[in-house]
């Protein structure tokens, strides 16, 4: 599902993110990226959504070729992976519905599918009584749930999630997590960027670590320190 071949991504500055990174992940899969701050998680993360190119080396996702789509491919390969951030990024003056609609609407979506696909998934992350609420009348797990549901509409084949609890308290973050694990257990890649080391302990996942953009250690079952 997901290809990284050789990869290096260095800035302009001279700095590389990431040197020499290959990676496969299989479909169905469910990986934690852990590593510190700056250890190239998140550049990794925007490789994949085609926020950065590489710099050397290929990035693949479901058969495509990042760098070599064209302009006005790039959100066909956006509609198939969902993204999920810390911050939740929703639109303060949509309710819970319109929020998650607008994901299905600016690709191109209309008529009864927008109300059926947004139903199907406030279903599932179980925000039907609070479709009509505004994100300031939610609390912090609800938001995030919100961001979820707009992240799932689509039935994108990967969902990224970087630090999707990590302004969360504890109870609410176990929340989010079985969620995510409901949705990998549906068939979705899963690829969660974390420094919640409880988390990656308890569910023994695949674990890919980076430290100063290298890949130093990639474990099945793995836990969040070697």
């Amino acid at each position: 599902m997901i290809t990284l071949d050789d990869v290096s991504k260095r800035f302009p500055n001279g700095t590389f993110a990431l040197r020499d990174v290959d990676l496969a992940i299989e479909a169905a899969d469910f990986v934690f990226l852990v590593g510190s701050s700056g250890a190239g998680k998140s550049t990794l993360i925007r490789l994949l959504i085609r926020e950065e190119l590489p710099s050397s080396g290929r990035v693949v996702v479901d058969g495509e070729d990042v760098a070599r789509l064209a302009r006005g491919r790039v959100p066909k390969l956006r509609r198939k992976i969902g993204v999920v951030f810390q911050d939740f990024k929703l639109l303060p003056t949509k309710t819970v519905a319109e929020n998650v609609a607008f994901a299905l609407i600016v690709t191109g979506h209309s008529g009864p599918n927008v109300r059926e696909e947004t139903d199907r998934v406030l279903s599932l992350v179980g925000l039907s009584q609070r479709r009509d609420h505004f994100p300031d009348q939610l609390s912090g797990g609800e938001q995030q749930r919100t961001a979820l549901a707009r992240a799932l509409v689509n039935r994108p084949r990967i969902l990224i999630a970087d630090e999707p609890t990590g302004n969360l308290d504890p109870v609410t973050s176990w929340e989010i997590i079985k969620l995510l694990t409901r949705v990998n257990e549906l068939g979705t890649t899963m690829v969660m960027a974390t420094h919640n080391a409880e988390i990656v302990n308890a569910l023994r996942r695949r674990v890919v670590h980076l430290d100063h953009g290298r890949i130093v250690r990639d474990e099945r079952e793995g836990q969040y320190a070697a």
